[in-house]
């Protein structure tokens, strides 16, 4: 699977492409079925400092991680082989890695203000498989904001909150003001968002009842030395030994290269406490 000319010059232009899942169905009624298994009450969720995980519990306390990331089924959707190939296409090299993926559950009464992830340009893969609508706290994106600064779109953001709120502050537990030109993705569980890194983006606040779970993950070049960690020190051999070796390849398995000293404290606090296996 490649994306033809027409989705390539969407992508251009705004700043994303919404496609067909290239994974079977089944792998999604896998996820859901492991997100069921690892749910706890919200309130004792306590450890979720980073607001991320509403009922799925990070593995330590103040991690982005929590025990599905990583493992089966999630890994095989983040590696499936069409899906490697749409990296590969995006990054225009054949040697790529998969730098990490992660669970995200927007819980009820919250909401993602504008904002952009990077001023670096990578593509990211966002699949939100039970689905997203505007009443649950869908993607809000402006296309075309992928080039470019964002400080002007931030100060309207700004200015537009002390007008209509009386503060320019941010606040998650409100839907974040409507900019021109906005765009909301409702998406299906069996879509695939691929989308910039730097696209200027909020969500709609989750009015349903439940949580609202998305999976992302991205890939970098080889050439990007922007590694988190080594997946040999996470990922249980069970799970490795799961994976085709066209999978294991994009790991960089066994494979000498420096790690992004950006991560370094993290690295250390995890090290042996964050793992992923066959749940």
């Amino acid at each position: 699977m490649l994306f033809d000319t027409d989705q390539l010059e969407a992508y251009r232009e705004t700043g994303y492409v919404i496609v067909d899942c290239p994974y079977p169905a089944h792998l999604t009624e896998l996820a859901l079925q492991a997100v069921g298994r690892q749910l706890i009450a919200p309130e004792d969720n306590t450890t979720d400092t980073r607001g991320n995980h509403y009922r799925l519990a990070p593995q330590i306390p103040d991690s982005y991680w929590c025990a599905l990331d990583h493992s089966l089924p999630f890994l095989q959707m983040e590696l499936h082989d069409e899906v490697v190939e749409l990296a590969r296409q995006m990054a225009d090299d054949r040697d790529i890695y998969f730098r990490n993926g992660g669970i995200n559950e927007l819980a009820p009464g919250m909401s993602f203000v504008w904002h952009r992830d990077s001023g670096e340009e990578y593509v990211e893969f966002m699949h939100y498989f039970s689905g997203s609508s505007p009443e649950n706290g869908c993607l809000r994106v402006v296309p075309g904001s992928h080039v470019g600064p964002v400080g002007e779109l931030m100060a309207d953001v700004e200015r537009r909150r002390k007008t209509e709120r009386g503060s320019a502050d941010a606040d998650r537990t409100k839907s974040d003001v409507e900019l021109p030109g906005e765009v909301s993705l409702s998406l299906r569980p069996d879509q695939l968002l691929v989308r910039s890194s730097k696209i200027f983006h909020a969500t709609w606040r989750n009015d349903s009842d439940e949580g609202r779970l998305m999976h992302h993950w991205l890939f970098r070049a080889a050439h990007e030395a922007d590694h988190r960690f080594r997946f040999e020190d996470y990922l249980t051999e069970e799970l490795v030994a799961a994976l085709s070796e066209e999978q294991r390849e994009v790991l960089w398995l066994r494979r000498d290269f420096p790690l992004s000293d950006k991560w370094e404290s993290e690295r250390q606090r995890e090290r042996g406490q964050v793992r992923w296996g066959v749940l």
